[in-house]
């Protein structure tokens, strides 16, 4: 409670202030106590404060403290706050809090009363006192973040797949498994799918704010794919009013053609890495302007994780989820979850990395129950980012021959799987699967935490390379998983530059222009800033230029005339027009063997030509460097030389080129802006 080292806070609202005083020294410093004489004072302050929980006592004139209650029980700001009910004078009629009728409206765990002022003083001793605002304030705690952060506890947590439609079973079988987890007790927490498979679903949304109400944390499932950067802001803060506060942030699979009419328009407005600062943001309070004045809105508490996919194939494929990874968790990243793969040594890869680069950050390993059907589909990449091998299909085809179809050899593979995770140090295991019942869950954990104390036997059962599969670190012979050793990573030779590798002619033209046109410091970039502020005096000038650049960055870059260009960032492709999912900041999780998830075989990821084109320069840690911002829409159909002569794109803006007469520091940043601009 409280954010960072700040104390939490308690707001006591009675008319009779030995009650604070009962409060302080209940919590014995452990939390600031606020205090309101009335109820209007303890409404606005519990509205404007937000605290940890509200004690409430009597309040002047009798039956205030129940109205009060139900004011705050139904506001929108204050209904998720703890609230404790405190009778300090039980036998004094006048002086009850609530009257015989009202206490039986009021939940048992809410009100504390005695039947005389012996007993409430019992009650009231700061031990009691506090193991019971205790118990209220447990209601406030985010227990799968807290079971996730624990050192001590190997979080566990149990994914569902959304169905179609409003009034289905598969809602209602979702349902009844949440159920039986909070029973159980053994997940810490229910994810659930956002329009899995780019297929229509129902809300993600709306299911976990069920799911809270039945006594577990959900993890809502955020896809980019069909929400814009306003559509995620609202729909973050609506989860958040309603106590929902984990968020698993993704890219997307890319529509399906399953939708009404025929496959839906992709939005891909962000990325998780824009998304993950918008969270950071809406943390600290989320500054915006109102009639152009700055206001500030209440923080929220949002835990927000990432996914990545170490089980690449080709070496480009691989070093731009870890660049990108790095720039997710520079953005906020609270913890990862990896994509769907069975080679140990790639998962452990994973863990390798984040310590190697001195990231202390949680990894869920991802635990499919793994049948042969979709095993089949996974190995023929009809599912995105997922990898199976054929040596894994072939084993589940002869277990496919048993009895029972294989299912005890795949419940426990995914025990094995588990005590692997758990040995390797993984903070815990995000089971799924299709058809996935509680008692399978159970079985995974109980048999798994019976197999982790040898969990090293198991790294052999767990070898499914890809053919010429690259990994990041050297294989360590002794355990069979990896070493802190990088694999050497070597340019490919090529004849034309006589050994060396060479990247293509127009990297090279695109190089030197950049060098020429769009370096700060250049001759050109002088001479050229005020024509284009003369172009730009003109709507015809503007217009013209425009379209002649337009049809020049056309034939060149398949230019989409966003006005904000990427090319810069992206090696001098353009990832507006060259990605289906638009990614200014890495990969997505779902190219297979260098090939662009939506056009397998027929084009490949921009990402993977931008890598291959560094590399041959020595620079691909460029894919890494910085944190490219979303798409400026407000630019769009505009001269993008213009926007960055002028100031007004997202390169200019990190290179410091402001626009003219705009800042009397515009020299010194122009002269950073060279600087960087010699660097790239």
């Amino acid at each position: 409670m409280g954010k960072g080292d700040e104390p939490g806070k308690i707001l006591v609202v009675s008319s009779v202030p030995d009650l604070a005083e009962i409060t302080e020294k209940a919590v014995s410093g452990s939390f600031e106590v606020a205090y309101a004489s009335n109820e209007q004072e303890g409404l606005e302050k519990a509205r404007k404060e937000m605290p940890d929980m509200i004690v409430l006592g009597y309040i002047e004139p009798q039956g205030t403290a129940f109205n009060l209650h139900r004011k705050l029980r139904g506001g929108w700001i204050t209904k998720n706050i703890p609230l404790l009910i405190v009778d300090l004078y039980p036998q004094d009629q006048s002086r009850r809090v609530l009257t015989m009728e009202e206490g039986l409206q009021i939940e048992a765990d809410e009100y504390i009363a005695g039947e005389d002022y012996e007993a409430i003083s019992r009650l009231l001793e700061p031990a009691r006192f506090r193991e019971k605002l205790d118990t209220r304030l447990r209601e406030r705690v985010n227990t799968f973040k807290e079971a996730l952060l624990d050192p001590n506890t190997f979080c566990v947590t149990w994914e569902q797949i959304a169905g179609r439609g409003a009034f289905e079973m598969q809602q209602e079988e979702i349902i009844d498994k949440v159920y039986e987890a909070v029973q159980g007790g053994i997940a810490n927490g229910i994810s659930v799918t956002d329009n899995p498979g780019g297929n229509p679903a129902i809300s993600t949304e709306m299911l976990c704010i069920e799911i809270k109400k039945l006594g577990i944390e959900p993890l809502v499932h955020l896809a980019c794919r069909d929400k814009n950067r306003n559509e995620m802001e609202s729909m973050l803060y609506g989860l958040s009013a309603l106590g929902v506060r984990n968020v698993l942030l993704l890219t997307g699979d890319a529509p399906s053609d399953a939708a009404f009419g025929g496959k839906s328009k992709p939005v891909f407005d962000l990325d998780p890495i824009h998304v993950l600062q918008l969270v950071e943001m809406m943390n600290n309070g989320l500054e915006h302007e109102v009639l152009g004045k700055k206001r500030v809105l209440a923080p929220t508490d949002l835990f927000a994780g990432v996914c990545v996919s170490p089980f690449k194939q080709q070496e480009a494929e691989l070093m731009g989820q870890y660049y990108k990874l790095s720039k997710k968790i520079q953005a906020g990243a609270k913890f990862i979850i990896n994509q769907v793969g069975f080679d140990v040594r790639k998962l452990h890869e994973l863990l390798t990395w984040l310590k190697v680069n001195g990231y202390n950050i949680p990894v869920l390993a991802n635990i499919y129950i793994l049948p042969y059907g979709t095993a089949k589909f996974m190995n023929a990449s009809e599912i995105p980012g997922c990898v199976v091998t054929d040596k894994l299909v072939a084993e589940l085809a002869e277990e496919k021959k048993a009895e029972d179809k294989g299912k005890a050899a795949r419940l426990l593979r995914a025990a094995k799987m588990y005590a692997l995770a758990k040995g390797m140090g993984c903070a815990g295991a995000h089971i799924g699967g299709i058809g996935i019942s509680y008692d399978m869950v159970e079985y995974i954990v109980r048999k798994g935490e019976e197999l982790a104390e040898k969990w090293q036997d198991l790294v052999a059962e767990f070898d499914y390379p890809q053919k010429d599969g690259f990994y990041l670190f050297e294989k360590d012979p002794k355990t069979g998983l990896n070493l802190d050793k990088p694999t050497p990573r070597p340019r490919k030779p090529s004849l034309k530059s006589f050994g060396m590798p060479s990247p293509p002619i127009m990297y090279t033209f695109c190089s030197v222009a950049h060098v020429l046109l769009f370096n700060p410091n250049s001759l050109l970039f002088k001479l050229f800033r005020p024509l284009a502020r003369f172009i730009d005096s003109s709507r015809i000038q503007k217009a013209v230029f425009g379209y002649f650049e337009h049809l020049a960055k056309v034939a060149f870059f398949s230019c989409m005339n966003c006005g904000d260009c990427a090319i810069f960032d992206v090696a001098y492709l353009c990832p507006m027009s060259q990605c289906p999912k638009s990614q200014r900041n890495g990969p997505c999780g779902g190219s297979h063997e260098g090939w662009c998830e939506v056009y397998p075989d027929e084009r490949k990821c921009v990402w993977v030509k931008a890598y291959e084109r560094w590399k041959a320069r020595k620079a691909e840690d460029k894919i890494g460097a910085y944190i490219t911002p979303p798409c400026n829409w407000e630019l769009w159909e505009t001269p993008s030389w213009l926007n960055f002569y002028l100031g007004r794109d997202h390169t200019a803006k990190r290179l410091g080129v402001k626009p003219p007469g705009k800042s009397v520091s515009a020299k010194a940043d122009v002269a950073k802006g060279a600087e960087k601009a010699a660097q790239a």
